[in-house]
């Protein structure tokens, strides 16, 4: 593993020229930091207008035949603005050109949006005379547009093998013969994650203005602890629950050659942010739960029948009818006559009667009835199921708030428990249980 780091800067940390000299600082800061990944300069101010969005505009209003040189000058002037503040030479004029160039040859919409990434980086590279590499040279899509992942670990590697310390934009590859390629939204994680892999990298970090990991969300519980220190599969498990604090994609990118996440808060880099790792540190001082997350609006599908225990292909019948209209359910609990599925999707509500009668016919179901406004509360930490008297401290934890539990599941991964209450109690769940399992524990 390499002895160095990759960090992405979102674009925040490139809004305007004074953070621009904030992230360059941060870079100087540490000698480990060889491979910067870049994106366009975000927005400096509510109701801003990212230059990524800026871009997508002037594109959409070229194709339209509309007016789009405002736009196009937007852009300009947020890179001029920049330029100016850094007090560097470059020609802005020559790469705004270039974009109006490819919106008349046809270039794509993806061509057009990923310029800001590229702008910057270029901008970010002279201004810390870094090398730039453009990630078309390290990043591939097939021509179906699905990631070339094999491709784009050896041309990286092979490319970057090299280089001393160098700029990346991120967002964006290369369809080889075709011209550029944009992941989704969060692209330049991505880019990131693909960048460390390759060059198997000591850390990945991802700085951003809004990075703190708490043990459970601040609108619920003021000033909550912060997660210093959290495994993959945990911050998975919070992902799914709704804390988006890093792509899924991006964990699993990583998580394969065991490289660390660093998750790191512009605002203040002083603060250590919280470290994603395969294994939680020695020195970690958690007991039991990681963290509380959860959410509301999902419904419960409970079926009943006497001897459901001894029919074959139970599940395949059942689950077979939601899988023929693309319906995910989210977790289901069996007992020895009844089956409980949870799920959240518009289609069911738009097919409850006929999709509840083809579950009848499918197994002859004795009673169907379905239980809105359930939500889910996970209690998320390595290795809970092994803890003694951790269902009692939740029941207890429950109880003493005069809520009833709707449901109750433990993944055998031992990695969390959860809990179905009523939309109504579901901050005062959260609460309880902070109380309990998280709160508690910091102070003995």
């Amino acid at each position: 593993m390499g002895n160095f780091i990759v960090s992405k800067f979102g674009g925040s940390a490139l809004a305007d020229s004074e953070m621009v000299k904030k992230t360059a600082e941060i870079i100087k800061s540490d000698p480990a930091r060889k491979f910067i990944v870049v994106s366009a300069p975000g927005r400096r101010f509510k109701n801003d207008l990212r230059v990524t969005d800026l871009l997508y505009l002037t594109h959409s209003r070229f194709k339209g035949r509309e007016n789009y040189d405002e736009t196009l000058n937007q852009v300009k002037e947020r890179f001029v603005e920049i330029i100016n503040g850094l007090g560097i030479n470059f020609d802005i004029e020559a790469e705004i050109a270039e974009v109006k160039r490819n919106m008349l040859s046809g270039k794509t919409t993806e061509e057009i949006a990923c310029r800001g990434e590229y702008i910057m980086a270029k901008i970010l590279s002279l201004y810390l005379d870094w090398q730039f590499v453009d990630s078309a040279e390290l990043i591939y899509f097939k021509i179906d547009g699905e990631l070339d992942l094999t491709k784009t670990l050896e041309r990286s590697a092979m490319r970057l093998r090299n280089v001393e310390r160098a700029i990346i934009p991120g967002f964006y590859g290369s369809i080889p013969g075709v011209g550029l390629k944009t992941f989704p939204r969060g692209g330049g994680d991505t880019s990131g994650a693909l960048i460390a892999r390759a060059l198997k990298a000591e850390l990945y970090e991802k700085w951003s203005e809004t990075t703190e990991v708490y043990t459970v969300d601040p609108s619920i519980v003021p000033d909550p602890h912060k997660i210093r220190n959290v495994t993959y599969m945990e911050l998975r498990e919070l992902t799914y629950m709704g804390i988006k604090v890093i792509y899924e994609d991006v964990i699993a990118l990583l998580q394969s050659e065991k490289i660390p996440i660093s998750i790191r808060n512009i605002y203040n880099p002083a603060d250590k942010g919280t470290r994603i790792s395969e294994e939680l540190p020695e020195n970690s001082h958690r007991t039991v739960a990681a963290c509380i997350a959860g959410q509301r609006h999902y419904k419960a599908v409970r079926i009943e029948k006497f001897g459901l225990n001894k029919m074959h292909g139970i599940g395949e019948k059942i689950f077979g009818i939601f899988a023929r209209r693309s319906i995910s359910c989210e977790h289901y609990i069996s007992g020895i006559y009844n089956f409980c599925i949870i799920l959240r999707n518009m289609v069911f509500d738009l097919n409850r009667a006929q999709i509840i009668d083809e579950i009848k016919s499918a197994i002859s179901a004795e009673s169907i009835t379905v239980e809105n406004d359930i939500s889910l509360i996970a209690i998320i930490g390595k290795g809970m199921g092994t803890v003694k008297g951790i269902f009692a401290k939740i029941f207890d934890a429950i109880a003493a708030a005069d809520v009833k539990i709707r449901m109750i599941s433990q993944g055998a991964d031992d990695l969390n428990i959860v809990l179905g209450v009523r939309d109504a109690d579901f901050e005062k769940t959260i609460k309880a249980l902070y109380d309990a399992m998280i709160l508690s524990e910091k102070e003995n």
